[in-house]
């Protein structure tokens, strides 16, 4: 009986605003309004999508990489997410699809040798990095926002006479598109 009643009083609310020249204007409004979200919707899904995420090793074993005599970049051989196929897990390079803000994050941790260090490039220039000398099992991680254009490359490096230590993907690089410009 409730629920009856509810209809009725539903029913007879929008005969009586279909009338009312306020709520004409108002499902007007409502109209124009889902229609620019439709829009944005749509613009947004054209945006172009790119994110990437590796770690260096696959194993649970301790895997020490290096030393080297000159820098060496690293490949990030397990590759957990890659869309917009931007990275090459086979030479350890990013490749920006896209002109557009992007940000980046490499992880590590002190293996056996008490050390970790990375240096992150941007098209040969060193733009940031992580160190860390301490005990095993110390970790260091950073992060920077970098304005690509299409075509520019970042990877991971590791300098003369260091070596680094992972185990079970605690080396990881990650980037994304934060958006396109």
């Amino acid at each position: 009986m409730m629920s009856s009643w509810f209809l009725l009083v539903a029913l007879a609310c929008g005969l009586v605003g279909a009338q009312d020249p306020s709520l004409q204007e108002l499902n007007t409004k409502v109209q124009q309004l889902t229609t620019k979200v439709e829009e944005l919707q749509r613009e947004v899904s054209a945006r172009p999508q790119v994110a990437f995420s590796a770690a260096l090793v696959e194993t649970q074993q301790w895997t020490i990489v290096g030393p080297f005599d000159a820098d060496k970049t690293l490949e990030f051989k397990k590759v957990v997410t890659n869309i917009g196929n931007g990275y090459d897990s086979e030479t350890g390079i990013f490749t920006a699809p896209v002109k557009g803000l992007y940000y980046f994050r490499v992880t590590g941790i002190a293996g056996s040798n008490g050390c970790t260090n990375a240096g992150i490039i941007k098209n040969g220039k060193n733009m940031f990095a992580i160190y860390q000398t301490a005990e095993t099992q110390a970790g260091a991680s950073n992060g920077m926002a970098l304005e690509l254009e299409q075509g520019d490359r970042v990877y991971v490096q590791i300098w003369p006479n260091f070596s680094i230590a992972d185990q079970s993907r605690l080396r990881t690089f990650t980037g994304f598109l934060v958006f396109p410009m």
